[in-house]
């Protein structure tokens, strides 16, 4: 008995986007974006830690529009610090004063602008494709409010600021992206199609079209068109390892759809390699920091024919998780694979 397809990819699509909104919470949350030293986003997740009184206590990646979060924070100064990419920006130092009064959550903000290397020219839109438009003000003054209001857990005042943004300037490419996110977040994959479909009409050659787009498909578990959309946003930036990582996870989950619909391992071999390579490469391009959930690798375990291992990976999801919507099911699933690990063992010595 294989673990059910949609229970494992609601819990990934929650992974994968929960970083795009922050909820209300008994802590305070400090959220902010880096910044490249020419202005705009850095086109490759950017690693931020969190720094307390000379401790580090978390690490993070950026998301797909350069946003980070922290939260489960106390009263005091932090020390944020950004990664350099040894090629264009250096590693990059600011702080933050978190000063709440009174025992309700806040909000706080700190961007990070990254420092260019010494010696290196700022280049022009750290966008790959270097696609600009002349956006009006009031329309990017919008669209900065709603994208704020999203951060803080509005989503119908966010939603009404990135229409606001579309009113002033219908062929606003970010508010047509940023649109296209807030309603996949909401579940409205259809609308969301269609926000990114007029996006990429504005501009085809951006990534984080195919991103969105790649995550729709997963959760309608159109794998092949999924695996297809994150294999060209990886044509377009192959240094992100998000692109290689959501290439391998989505292999992986088709190599687990074939197998559910009763394919031979002959068949699901090709698809389990073609992943490994992709996660290894998202390792390679993280330094290691940037792997796949764990129900995806227990997935890839248990397709492999290593049940102890994704049995581990099982439990570990469930010790983080032990009240997700699915911790039931996969219990159960845990059990069934004990059994057959016991049976791969070799007999002891006598």
């Amino acid at each position: 008995m294989r673990l059910s397809p949609a229970i494992l990819v609601s819990a990934l699509l929650v992974i994968l986007i929960s970083s795009l909104s922050v909820c209300a919470q008994s802590v305070h949350t400090l959220q902010g974006k880096v910044i490249a030293p020419n202005g705009l986003q850095p086109p490759s997740p950017v690693r931020v830690t969190l720094t307390f009184e000379g401790r580090r206590i978390y690490e993070t990646f950026t998301d797909l529009s350069g946003r980070f979060s922290f939260t489960g924070l106390a009263r005091g100064t932090y020390q944020l610090t950004a990664d350099g990419d040894d090629q264009t920006f250096e590693r990059t130092t600011v702080y933050a004063e978190i000063s709440a009064f009174g025992a309700a959550p806040q909000l706080f903000t700190q961007d990070i602008q990254l420092q260019p290397l010494r010696g290196k020219p700022i280049g022009r839109a750290a966008v790959v494709n270097g696609f600009t438009q002349n956006i009006p003000k009031p329309a990017m003054q919008a669209l900065e409010r709603g994208q704020k209001l999203e951060q803080e857990g509005n989503q119908q005042e966010a939603l009404k600021q990135i229409q606001e943004a579309l009113r002033i300037f219908p062929a606003y490419f970010e508010a047509h992206l940023a649109m296209g996110n807030h309603l996949l977040k909401d579940g409205r994959f259809n609308e969301a199609i269609a926000e990114l479909d007029r996006a990429r009409e504005i501009n085809p050659n951006d990534e984080r079209l195919y991103q969105s787009f790649g995550l729709i498909m997963l959760q309608q578990r159109n794998y092949q068109v999924a695996a297809a959309v994150f294999a060209e946003a990886a044509r377009l930036n192959p240094t992100n390892p998000l692109n290689a990582l959501m290439l391998g996870t989505t292999l992986i989950h088709q190599a687990s759809g074939f197998m559910a619909a009763g394919s031979s391992s002959d068949e699901t071999k090709p698809l389990l390699v073609k992943a490994e390579e992709a996660l290894a490469k998202a390792a390679g391009l993280s330094s290691g920091k940037m792997k796949p959930d764990h129900l995806t690798l227990g997935m890839l375990y248990e397709l492999k024919g290593e049940p102890g291992r994704a049995a581990d990976e099982f439990e570990e999801y469930l010790r983080k998780s032990p009240n997700a919507a699915n911790a039931a099911e996969i219990r159960e699933h845990v059990k069934t694979l004990r059994p057959e690990y016991e049976k791969q063992k070799p007999p002891a010595p006598r």
